[in-house]
């Protein structure tokens, strides 16, 4: 019965997907007249507010009026509006129906509030799960067959909590939300694990991996940032004795935190598994160097998706190493707590669409420093990067976002995307400016430099010396010893000069300084996260630290820094 309500499940999931890749089709034709219709709607639908009438909405009649008439915009134009609105007042920004709150984590500064009208809600919904299986869909069937039962692997922890004018989560957590009733069917932890309550204290790596490892069915891997499935399958390495244990007894480890009446209850959906707990020490006794771990322990796994470009494309390469190269990855989209923008149209591509229906998109290119005549959709060069200036759909009037995209094309008149950095994750000593995404692939040709696979790593640029200096902080997979230490300051600084030209003739001027590589204590990534899920940051919305960019993370870090 199960595996009938499994291929009903993902046959009825891939209908609603590929659907929403024929509605993208036809939208993306006409992307122009419907970002128009868009602008018009929403001037219309908004005039009565308190936003709209401040800036004479009722006067906009078109695209260059709206331009004219209203302001570019922060964060700061909307947090008193969105608080009264969390405190249940209405007419402030949006006139639409707004339920629901997305949160920003906090991991790129203070966390934001904001709300999320219902046409972006099931905006997020339709292309935050039924479009990937849709993608999945399309790829089996280039291959002859159609898409197996779904039931995977999970990462999410998806809690809300209540405001009297509505309910708070990270945009990410919509989809599952939304179908909560029905995650017995698609996931393979239970509800209590992917559901916590929000003040529980639970070590969600191995309760995952606990109920996803007995399960031999898992045909899919499910997250939302790349970083914390291979965080995760980083944990089953060093742990998976213990878990191979738990599994022959049928128990939960006593080690492991998490509230009792939970392991109680928990406890009772196991039982001994002594041939499963078998097998799987036969694959991990093996190696995990031996060939990909992932298609040996759950062979029906066949694809994955989660955020594994821009900044996070290091760990989606450090990932092949547990998936193998061959398995296909849908890479979720681009997305910001302020709205779902664009996604791929088929696995294995970092190229993202965009949605000409979930917004008004405006482009600033790189080059320049003015604003006052910002492009359009339908103005963008493939090859170039633009700054992304937004209008959502719940209340945001061209937005400064502050993140940096690349059209790489275009997908009828739709542009296609990539995301490369954002503003304020630039770092700069004398002049250098060195982007995230640069520092993303020196770190990774010093990781095959050096042949060490890295946890983590961020980036210090230390402007107390004279003359300023930048410090890499490493954590990585296995000890490093002092001789192999002393070379990486020479390799870092050879990376540093080979990504930026800049940098060189700066070091020989003497107007920057050598820079140094410092190794962070094991676990100190879980460390950071932990530290903002205490302050209350859901886990699935925090970025990897890149840049330290401010006094308390350059605290904490140093303070983890190897003796």
């Amino acid at each position: 019965m199960t595996d009938i309500k499994g291929y009903v499940l993902a046959a009825f999931g891939g209908f609603l997907g590929v659907c929403e890749h024929v509605k993208l089709n036809i939208y993306s034709r006409r992307a122009w007249k419907m970002q128009e219709t868009n602008v018009r709607r929403l001037m219309r639908k908004n005039k009565s507010t308190v936003y709209g009438k401040k800036y004479r909405f009722k006067d906009i009649k078109n695209v260059e009026d709206y331009q004219k008439t209203v302001p570019l915009s922060t964060y700061s134009d909307y947090d008193e509006y969105v608080w009264r609105m969390a405190e249940g007042e209405k007419g402030l920004i949006t006139n639409m129906f707004v339920r629901r709150f997305t949160e920003s984590s906090g991991s790129t500064g203070k966390s934001k509030l904001v709300p999320l009208s219902y046409w972006a809600e099931w905006v997020a919904q339709c292309y935050g799960f039924s479009a990937p299986v849709g993608c999945a869909v399309k790829y089996f069937l280039k291959e002859g067959r159609l898409l197996p039962p779904q039931k995977g692997l999970l990462t999410a922890e998806t809690s809300c909590r209540k405001l009297k004018g509505g309910t708070v989560s990270c945009l990410s957590s919509i989809p599952l939300l939304n179908l909560k009733p029905l995650v017995p069917f698609f996931a393979t932890s239970p509800k209590e694990v992917l559901f916590p309550e929000q003040s529980a204290d639970m070590d969600m790596h191995y309760l995952k991996l606990r109920f996803s490892l007995i399960n031999t069915k898992t045909s899919y891997l499910g997250t939302i940032f790349i970083t914390t499935l291979e965080s995760m399958f980083f944990y089953m390495e060093e742990n998976w004795e213990m878990l191979c244990d738990d599994i022959e007894k049928g128990i939960i480890n006593d080690s492991i935190k998490m509230p009792e009446e939970l392991r109680k209850k928990l406890s009772k959906k196991l039982k001994p598994m002594p041939e499963r707990a078998e097998e799987l020490r036969a694959e991990f006794r093996k190696g995990f160097d031996f060939s990909p771990i992932i298609p040996r322990i759950w062979p029906k796994v066949e694809w994955l998706y989660g955020m594994g470009t821009g900044a996070l494309s290091l760990y989606a390469k450090k990932l092949r190493r547990y998936i193998g190269e061959e398995m296909p990855i849908h890479y979720l989209g681009y997305t910001a707590t302020e709205a779902f923008m664009a996604v791929p149209i088929e696995l294995n591509s970092f190229e993202y669409v965009m949605l000409p229906q979930n917004g008004f998109y405006e482009f600033r290119p790189i080059d320049s420093p003015d604003y006052d005549n910002l492009l359009t959709i339908k103005d963008l060069e493939p090859g170039k990067e633009y700054e992304l200036i937004l209008t959502n759909m719940s209340g945001f009037y061209r937005y400064r976002i502050e993140d940096i995209v690349k059209c790489t094309g275009y997908y009828h008149k739709s542009p296609k995307i990539t995301f490369c950095y954002r503003l304020n994750q630039i770092a700069n000593i004398s002049g250098e400016k060195i982007s995230q995404m640069a520092f993303d692939e020196m770190v990774d040709n010093l990781s095959e430099y050096m042949d060490d696979l890295y946890i983590g790593y961020s980036i210090y640029p230390d402007r107390s010396t004279s003359p300023g200096h930048y410090v890499l902080l490493l954590e990585t997979a296995s000890p490093v010893n002092d001789e192999k230490k002393e070379k990486y300051n020479v390799a870092f600084e050879k990376m540093l000069c080979k990504g930026n030209v800049s940098v060189e003739p700066l070091i020989k001027s003497g107007a920057l300084g050598h820079p140094e590589v410092k190794f962070l204590r094991h676990g100190t990534y879980d460390d950071y996260r932990e530290v903002l899920r205490k302050r209350g940051a859901n886990l699935n919305q925090v970025k990897p630290i890149k840049v330290i960019d401010n006094d308390e993370k350059r605290d904490f870090f140093f303070s983890h820094v190897e003796e």
